[in-house]
């Protein structure tokens, strides 16, 4: 419980900008009514209410400016002191936002310790009785009195500025890609700074209200008398489930690679260093020194190189490890696959029974196909013999050339030698002769007449 004090006075001592104060800020008659004690509201409600208003609006802007969502009253009376004069209605205001919850109490809002049979203990619920039970009592006893009386140095947390810092949390979470991955609490504080405006005091409610609101799960793991902080972000529009003993395992191999990696870089640097020193050594003649350093050179490499195998192996590991998730999806992608495939054949109405009734009356189909075909090129458009017709088609040429004797008188026959080039060349060509014999067939009207001369 001593950090406690030490927080608010760092809140309270940090400097930052007062452009976040009002214009009329510096009204000393407005100002002088305004952190004075509130009068009762019957008297007239629309002061009454612009006065609450002026000093909830003033107390958003105050959160926005200090980046943080915890307020105390102490703390808001030295941050509003104006010449030497304290608001004196924080008070009012305060059991206002409570009843309102626009206000909520710390202790309220923290997430409860995780053990026990039934993921309660006594510190758990003595919280959850105690905490209802107190404001129940302050309640009816400023019903009563006409007062609730605040400790000015109980921390309270302005809903509306964590829920803000919520928001800003998962939507850098959600552009790093770091849904369902272990973050060190440390490691958040740190990127938040680095990507937003929210310092630790602002980090703590927005995480305890996420995890309320079953955004993320938070759980504390010792090793070697060091406790670290993890967390896991759920996805949009899931809950968070809890930390399992497998990403607890690749936890601790990532940050034993992490490790090893970093002690090769300083073993590597050693090295660097020790060479240095040999070189300086050779150069002032101390040969035994350079020796020695040689020596201490050895070592280091020896011990580079066991922890440079070990970080391979263990990056092995992981590689399998994360391969495993990329095998599943594969197969649960293949899974889809045949659903879709199976579900498309069965509406289509195809299958196998199906699929062979269908191939073999096709198989029928073609093969009466290819029947028809054979039998129709079978069929020949007569009936004469084809050795016949040439037979008597040749009796008629030698008729004809032997009655008319157009063979001698109009179609001498050439030669049936050429000479060429004073060769006497033989070349029988029954092509020509056949031709010979069908022009001979070809009756010419004026040798039809001189045939009927003849009396042929």
């Amino acid at each position: 419980m001593e950090h406690k004090p030490e927080a608010k006075e760092g809140m309270v001592k940090t400097p930052m900008d007062t452009s976040y104060l009002p214009e009329c800020w510096s009204d000393d008659r407005r100002m002088g009514v305004l952190l004075a004690e509130f009068r009762p509201r019957q008297l007239n409600a629309t002061s009454y209410d612009a006065k609450m208003k002026f000093w909830k609006d003033l107390i958003h802007s105050f959160c926005k400016a200090s980046r943080s969502s915890v307020i105390s009253i102490a703390m808001l009376k030295e941050e509003f002191r104006r010449k030497g004069t304290v608001p004196y209605c924080l008070n009012a205001v305060f059991v206002d936002m409570l009843t309102k919850e626009e206000l909520c109490r710390e202790g309220q809002l923290k997430p409860q310790q995780r053990t026990g049979g039934f993921g309660l203990n006594l510190s758990t619920a003595k919280q959850l009785i105690k905490a209802p039970l107190l404001w129940g009592y302050e309640a009816v006893l400023g019903s009563v009195t006409g007062s609730v009386n605040i400790n000015e140095n109980e921390n309270f947390i302005v809903m509306a500025i964590a829920q803000q810092h919520a928001k800003i949390i998962e939507k850098t979470i959600e552009e790093r890609e770091l849904y369902n991955k272990l973050l060190q609490y440390e490691d958040l504080i740190v990127l938040l700074k680095e990507t937003s405006a929210i310092t630790r005091h602002g980090v703590e409610p927005a995480i305890a209200l996420l995890e309320k609101g079953n955004k993320l799960t938070m759980q504390t793991i010792t090793q070697a008398e060091t406790s670290t902080v993890l967390i896991k972000f759920a996805e949009k529009n899931t809950v968070a489930q809890p930390i399992t003993s497998i990403e607890k395992s690749i936890y601790e191999l990532e940050q034993s690679e992490h490790r090893l990696t970093k002690d090769i870089s300083t073993i590597e640097r050693n090295v660097n260093e020790t060479m240095e020193k040999v070189r300086e050594c050779i150069k002032e003649g101390r040969r035994q020194m350079a020796k020695t350093y040689l020596k201490k050179k050895n070592y280091l490499q020896k011990n580079m190189q066991g922890k440079i195998n070990a970080l391979e192996t263990l990056q092995g590991i992981l590689l399998k490890i994360h391969n495993c998730q990329s095998d599943k999806n594969i197969i649960e992608a293949y899974k889809l696959g045949t659903d879709a495939l199976k579900n498309a054949y069965a509406a289509a109405g195809i299958t196998i029974d199906e699929l062979d009734d269908t191939m073999d009356e096709m198989k029928n189909v073609l093969e009466q196909h290819n029947e028809i075909s054979s039998m129709i090129g079978t069929v020949s458009a007569t009936d004469v013999d084809e050795l016949q017709l040439e037979q008597e088609l040749g009796d008629l040429i030698d008729m004809k050339l032997s009655e008319t004797n157009i063979a001698n008188q109009y179609f001498p026959t050439p030669p049936a030698t050429s000479t060429i080039e004073n060769n006497t060349i033989s070349i029988p060509d029954f092509d020509k002769e056949i031709e010979k014999r069908l022009a001979a067939l070809r009756v010419d009207p004026s040798n039809s007449n001189r045939i009927a001369d003849l009396g042929l």
